[in-house]
């Protein structure tokens, strides 16, 4: 199995363990940071703040970002992003030791610095595992990688609520030793062969030109331009279905924490989809792997349009998160397949961009959509939308096969 080639690769182990252990610490101060502020003004307004702060560097240096992951060596990168991470969680546990004046202040801009780290690490991670981990592997390590996202949602949450209970600090403490630990990982990599070169790196002359570049490859792929509008608008479709489910759990007298399990439980089902797509894309064309994951959530979404059932809510979210994190890792062979080494991270990018967009948009539309038209016609539209969009994916070029490149084999 090709799993059992990755456990023989030290770089990727050195790689992936790295930097899923910082993405626990990062996971856990998204809790502490919103959690801080409200507890220091009593402002929901301001712990939005904060919120916004970290998510706001998603939207704007994704294509930066890719840049850097094409003209610069990836570890390198890598290296510089854990101290610039550990720098500012550790001015944030500092002032919160101390009890700094303008800590409100100190707070919101440290979780726009973290937030600017998670982007430029999750790019130029991407172009990493493809310099240290041969074609045949990339299947599972794509899996592994994917499976990074669950498990810090799923006990980097919970760990850092909880620690924040024992002291105000600790969570900055802790993210800050998992940055530490990150770095120690980085810098055993052995050299990476697939660096490129000076020679093979895009010139620098033409910013603009770069990020045409990323959006003309894009563009230029029938798959990926079609793929990447249905994740935009499925990323859409799931934000009001999170939205949903909060509201109508909290309006049913249920307590945060229950709701916190029923969310949380998409990170176990994000465990268990990452287990199991290697075997999947080894078998079934990345497009029908796709087109499946689009008509799974839209049965998934049917039981949470009937029922107000915290564990039906927490079956069928369980399943939304495995589904995803299956089509994240075709999708994400798929571009490795198809993209050239040189403009990876640029395209990855201008992609994301999309993205992340969607889920911004989503998640601020949601709430109209809740006030506006109510719990039960909002179910039944999200569910609507996304029948829509399996729909489409069998009748559009989703559905073409002609430019698919065969799966790759996990053996």
């Amino acid at each position: 199995m090709a799993s059992a080639g990755l456990r023989a690769n030290r770089n990727f182990l050195l790689l992936w363990s790295g930097h899923a252990f910082s993405k626990l610490g990062f996971h856990g101060v998204r809790i502490a940071y919103p959690l801080l502020v409200l507890t220091l003004t009593d402002s929901p307004a301001a712990a939005g703040w904060v919120g916004f702060a970290i998510a706001a560097p998603s939207l704007i240096f994704q294509i930066p970002a890719g840049i850097v992951a094409d003209y610069g060596d990836r570890i390198r990168i890598l290296v510089r992003c854990q101290l610039v991470g550990l720098a500012a969680t550790g001015l944030v546990a500092s002032a919160i030791y101390a009890r700094l004046p303008g800590l409100v202040v100190i707070a919101v801009a440290a979780a726009f610095v973290e937030g600017c780290v998670s982007v430029f690490v999750d790019v130029s991670e991407l172009a990493a595992v493809r310099d240290v981990v041969a074609p045949e592997h990339r299947p599972a390590a794509f899996s592994f990688l994917e499976a990074e996202q669950p498990i810090a949602s799923l006990f980097g949450r919970a760990a850092g609520a909880a620690v924040y209970g024992v002291a105000r600090w600790l969570p900055f403490v802790a993210n800050a030793v998992s940055y530490l630990v990150c770095l120690i990982t980085l810098m055993l990599i052995r050299q990476v062969s697939g660096t490129p070169s000076a020679a093979d790196r895009p010139t620098r002359h033409s910013t603009a030109r770069s990020i045409a570049d990323g959006l003309r490859t894009v563009w230029s792929d029938r798959f990926l331009r079609a793929s990447t509008a249905m994740i935009a608008a499925s990323n859409a479709v799931i934000q009001v279905v999170l939205l949903l489910i909060m509201v109508e759990l909290a309006g049913s007298g249920y307590s945060a924490w229950i709701i916190g399990l029923v969310l949380g439980s998409a990170g176990l089902g994000g465990i268990l989809g990452a287990a199991g797509a290697t075997r999947l894309i080894a078998r079934f064309p990345i497009r029908l792997v796709y087109r499946a994951a689009l008509w799974v959530w839209t049965a998934l979404l049917v039981p949470i349009a009937l029922s107000t059932n915290p564990f039906v809510f927490a079956a069928c979210w369980a399943g939304i998160g495995g589904i995803g994190v299956v089509s994240n890792v075709a999708l994400t062979v798929y571009r490795v397949e198809v993209i050239p080494e040189q403009i990876l991270g640029r395209a990855v990018a201008a992609m994301g961009l999309f993205w992340n967009a969607a889920v911004a948009l989503g998640a601020l539309g949601a709430g109209y959509l809740l006030s506006t038209l109510g719990i039960m016609v909002t179910r039944w539209a999200a569910l609507a939308a996304m029948l829509a969009l399996a729909i489409c994916a069998g009748t559009s070029i989703v559905a073409h096969r002609s430019a698919t490149p065969a799966p790759v084999s996990a053996r």
